[in-house]
Formats: structure tokens, sequence, C-alpha cells
């Protein structure tokens, strides 16, 4: 089992009761199924958490464009507030972002930053839903002098 090499990043982890997936990370998985990993930067000062929204690799044409649009958008408005990015991995995986410098990230500020991701990801996540038509309930249907826009 791998162990952390950063005595305050392990006190971290274990104030949340994780265990190392590796030396500088660990992961949490919550109860609506939002899969998160805390990753400890190579500069040794800053903690990023990488929060898994949504599987959006089975959207394609206008849905794809329309959830891309909008993703750069909410990413593009989120720079003046929290540090936090919003996009798409390798994967197609709808992945929301945030880092924070890891001294003076104490167990309740990091708890409370976390909580505020996980809402940020949840929203996102609703939203890709709606931008899929994943509930079934709605459709469209492009003509051909809109193809190719966007």
């Amino acid at each position: 089992m791998p162990a952390f090499d950063n005595p305050a990043f392990q006190r971290l982890a274990e104030s949340l009761g994780a265990s190392a997936s590796s030396a500088r990370s660990f992961d949490l998985v919550f109860d609506d199924d939002l899969p998160v990993t805390v990753t400890l930067h190579p500069n040794g000062t800053e903690v990023g958490v990488d929060v898994w929204c949504h599987d959006a690799a089975r959207m394609a044409g206008a849905q794809r464009r329309a959830m891309v649009k909008t993703l750069l958008m909410l990413n593009h408005s989120s720079r003046a507030g929290l540090p936090l990015c919003i996009g798409l991995d390798n994967r197609d995986f709808v992945l929301v972002h945030g880092r924070q410098g890891l001294d003076g990230l104490e167990v309740g500020s990091f708890t409370a930053w976390l909580s505020w991701l996980l809402d940020q990801s949840r929203r996102v996540r609703s939203l890709v839903r709606t931008l899929g038509f994943e509930d079934g309930r709605l459709a469209y249907v492009l003509s051909a002098s809109q193809q190719g826009e966007a």
C-alpha cells in the first residue's frame, strides 16, 4: 500500500479517513456516485481536486457542441470567482477541477471547499444531463441550414 510523501497532505487525508492511492493522491466517492481524486501538486504546495461529474462519451453532434460551448462559457465565467475549471478529459468525462494552496488548508476549510466543489459538480452534471436530454422527454433535430453552424 502506498504512503504519502508529504506530512501535511497525509494529515489532510487522514482527517477524511482516506488512504493513499499513490504517494501524492487519494480517492473519495460520494453517495450520489461522484468520484473525487485529491492530488498534491508536484510543487508540494498546492492541492488539486478533480470531481468526475459525467461520462459524456455517448454525446455527439448538436448535443455535444451545445455541451462543449456551455462548459466553456461556465469555465470562462468561473475564472472570476474561486479557482475552478470545467472541461472534458481524454476519456470524455466531464471534470470539475479546483486547486488551492496546501499551506493553511485545514480540515474545516478543506471540507467546506470540497463541499462547494461537489455542489458545483452536481450542478454541472445536471446541466450536462439536461443538454443531453437524458430523461428522454425531449429531442431535437437540426435542419440542413443549421448543421454547418457551431
